[in-house]
C-alpha cells in the first residue's frame, strides 16, 4: 500500500473517531476550512462551507451522536491531489435505552494541500433495510 493510501486512510480513521467520540476539535482537523467543503448527513440536504458543516457536527454531538460507528466495504482511489473513499457505515444509536442500528452508503472525498489530506466532501445516504434485518436491543 502506498504512503498516499495510508495517509488518506489515517484521515478517514480520524474522521470516524471524531464522529464516534463527539470530538469537534478532531473533526475540525480533518476538514478543509473553506467554501468548497460539502456535507450530506443521512437524509439531510447538502450543507455548503465549513462553518455550516461545523455547526451541524456540533448539533449532532450535542444531541448525543452515534454510540458506535464502524465501517466496512472500504474502496479507495487516488488521482493526483484528489482521493475518494467509499464505505458502508454501521451506525448504532441509543434512544431511551433502546439500541437502534442503521446503515449508510458513504463517499468521502479528500484533497491534498501542502503535506496533508483534508476531507472536502462527505456524503452518507441511508441504506433501506427490511424491517427486522437489524434487530433492536434493550439495554440492561
Amino acid at each position: 500500500m502506498s504512503e498516499q493510501f495510508e495517509d488518506v486512510l489515517k484521515v478517514n480513521e480520524s474522521f470516524y473517531l471524531a464522529l464516534e467520540n463527539g470530538d469537534l476539535a478532531l473533526m475540525e482537523e480533518v476538514w478543509i476550512k473553506d467554501s468548497r467543503a460539502k456535507c450530506v448527513h443521512p437524509a439531510w440536504p447538502m450543507l455548503l462551507g465549513w462553518e455550516t458543516i461545523k455547526r451541524s457536527w456540533k448539533n449532532i454531538f450535542d444531541s448525543g451522536g452515534p454510540a458506535k460507528i464502524q465501517i466496512s466495504n472500504i474502496n479507495m482511489e487516488i488521482s493526483g491531489n484528489l482521493a475518494w473513499l467509499t464505505c458502508i457505515e454501521h451506525i448504532t444509536h441509543i434512544v431511551k435505552d433502546q439500541v437502534h442500528k442503521s446503515l449508510a452508503q458513504t463517499t468521502n472525498i479528500f484533497e491534498h494541500h501542502g503535506s496533508r489530506w483534508f476531507i472536502i466532501h462527505h456524503h452518507a445516504s441511508p441504506i433501506p433495510m427490511l424491517e427486522g434485518s437489524l434487530t433492536e436491543e434493550k439495554l440492561q
